[in-house]
């Protein structure tokens, strides 16, 4: 049957259009991201990012755990690896690396003896605590009283040259002293220095010994002396012969007094392990006494001759 164009279709006959029946705005659906959802940025998760076992590096052991502690590193032992003894001399005294004290081995008699001359030589021309320090291990009783008398002897018969030689040797005939009496008496002066020389020797280095103790010091007694000797023979020889010659002699005897305390110095510093500074005191003080006593000894005797001329 056919349908009159005019016929007014009956709402309910047939379904309307889907299109129809939604608002304009909602026929075309709603409109999806073209470029999908947003892709939230991956963060690392809270544990291992190596995960169970760690990432292999190419050519070489896999790599530690970033996370884990530190490693320490490394530290030098605390002990001083080159020597067990502390470093020669107190704490103020650097003057070279951690040194140890040679032990005490005394050479045989004959043996010190023609050992003397290559100590003197090195003593003298390479003056240093060291060099007193390599040198006192060899110290024993017998060469320093070897070198004691020795040094008396030759002092004595140097001494007696030196009188016979001196200008007031030969007294006027009109002196009440006879030449026979005079030279007596100069042999005598002459030959005591045999007695005279180990006495104020020992005196002079026990008051140095107990000045070293009273700062400090851990020498001995016969060491000490010892080194004492390895400087003050070969110098006592050499002014005892320069001092045959008239005034020159008095010069270079001065000098070589000054270069005595020097070497006296570092002597001190090897044996008794002080300062330079300390060993300084040590030799410089008694001579500072003997220098004010002599000083006062001066005026007092200025004061008298002053008193006795106004006297008269």
């Amino acid at each position: 049957m056919a349908m009159d164009p005019n016929q007014e279709q009956d709402p309910s006959s047939e379904n309307p259009p889907q299109d129809a029946a939604q608002p304009p705005h909602e026929s075309y659906g709603s409109p999806e991201n073209p470029y999908g959802e947003p892709q939230v940025p991956q963060t690392p998760p809270p544990q291992n990012p190596y995960g169970d076992g760690a990432p292999q590096v190419p050519g070489g052991a896999p790599p530690q755990n970033p996370y884990s502690e530190p490693q320490v590193p490394y530290r030098p032992p605390a002990q001083n690896p080159y020597a067990a003894a502390p470093p020669y001399g107190d704490a103020s005294y650097q003057g070279g690396p951690g040194y140890t004290p040679p032990q005490a081995a005394p050479l045989p008699l004959g043996e010190a003896i023609r050992n003397l001359p290559n100590q003197y030589l090195r003593v003298l021309t390479r003056p240093g605590a060291m060099t007193f320090a390599e040198e006192m291990g060899k110290a024993s009783w017998d060469i320093v009283w070897v070198q004691l008398i020795a040094i008396a002897i030759i002092t004595a018969i140097l001494g007696y040259l030196s009188s016979l030689i001196s200008p007031s040797y030969n007294m006027p005939s009109s002196s009440p002293i006879s030449n026979a009496a005079l030279h007596a008496v100069i042999a005598g002066v002459a030959f005591g220095y045999i007695i005279l020389i180990p006495l104020f020797f020992f005196i002079g280095q026990g008051i140095l010994f107990g000045l070293a103790k009273a700062f400090g010091g851990q020498g001995r007694f016969v060491v000490q002396s010892y080194t004492t000797l390895l400087y003050y023979v070969p110098i006592g020889i050499v002014t005892s012969v320069v001092g045959l010659v008239p005034y020159f002699g008095s010069i270079i005897a001065l000098a070589a007094g000054i270069y005595e305390i020097v070497l006296s110095i570092f002597a001190i510093m090897a044996v008794h392990r002080l300062s330079g500074r300390r060993a300084s005191a040590v030799v410089l003080i008694p001579i500072g006494v003997v220098l004010l006593l002599a000083c006062g000894f001066i005026a007092v005797l200025v004061t008298i001759l002053v008193a006795a001329v106004q006297s008269h």
